[in-house]
């Protein structure tokens, strides 16, 4: 009996192990292109109007430019494309979403707001950039305001920044320790909501949103306030997909197509429904300073 609970312990371990490593797969564009035809997978994060699942199922504007991908795809290469959507276990979980791209093998996507880095280009392939994104810094309102970035070791000093983990944040937020604030305290949770909610609640922290998280705080919260000395802008946003993925140049294509997707009038009318033209407005004037 005892060698049999064990053989079944061990065969419950290797299909828990299995499951969580399940590989996402799709279609190479090559195989669509010479078949008529194929599967994609897509697969998201949870980046508040960006990307998000509401009762209706999934939206934001990540999910409509999507929806315009796959139909530009369709009605231009005279292809017909089913697209499979892989529901993450945790759609909050950063992490979580982006190793699964990363791994992924074929005709595999990834939708939200990941910043385009270089160091990230060496391990997955980006779209085009389909968002400027200004990250926000954010305290308790209670905190007077920080006059200048040069400031923040003396200003918050004891405060503990709070970032989620495996996203920029957490970078800036070493590079803040190692070069001008070295008693920084860091703590690392797995979500943006975690990130604004301890701010919220208490003035002995901080934190960094990007533009599209810092919306869902203004939405859930009431005691934040944004620090504009703080703002930091010249990111990029955009889809993720495997390494050396072949659909690169078809999703670089639909960007790129009449002068630019961005500037569609098409796109406009997308980012305006999603986030407000209120927001629009104060995005613009952000990216104006």
């Amino acid at each position: 009996m005892k060698n049999l609970r064990s053989s079944l312990f061990i065969i419950c371990i290797c299909f828990s192990f299995s499951g969580f490593a399940q590989q996402l797969t799709g279609d190479s564009w090559q195989k669509v292109k010479s078949n008529g035809g194929g599967e994609v997978t897509m697969t998201y994060n949870f980046s508040g109007e960006f990307m998000n699942k509401g009762p209706n199922g999934l939206e934001g504007l990540c999910y409509q430019i999507w929806q315009e991908f796959i139909k530009y795809v369709e009605n231009t290469h005279g292809v017909a494309v089913k697209v499979n959507v892989h529901y993450p276990n945790d759609p909050v979980d950063f992490e979580e979403f982006y190793n699964s791209v990363k791994n992924g093998k074929g005709g595999v996507f990834g939708l939200a707001d990941v910043t385009i880095t270089n160091a990230r280009k060496n391990e997955v392939s980006f779209s085009p950039s389909f968002f400027s994104n200004v990250s926000i810094l954010l305290t308790n309102s209670s905190v007077p305001d920080l006059g200048s970035m040069s400031d923040i070791s003396t200003a918050f000093a004891g405060k503990t920044i709070v970032v989620q983990k495996g996203t920029t944040h957490e970078g800036r937020a070493r590079k803040m320790k190692n070069s001008s604030f070295p008693g920084l305290k860091i703590e690392v949770v797995n979500s943006f909501e975690e990130c604004y909610q301890k701010v919220n609640n208490s003035a002995e922290y901080f934190t960094y949103l990007d533009f599209s998280s810092y919306l869902t705080a203004l939405k859930n919260t009431s005691n934040i306030k944004r620090h504009q000395a703080g703002d930091q802008t010249g990111e990029n946003f955009g889809f993720i997909m495997p390494k050396g993925s072949d659909w690169s140049p078809i999703i670089a294509e639909f960007f790129q197509k009449d002068g630019g997707f961005v500037n569609s009038t098409e796109y406009k009318k997308m980012v305006a429904n999603s986030l407000g033209t209120h927001v629009v407005a104060m995005l613009n004037s952000i990216n104006e300073k």
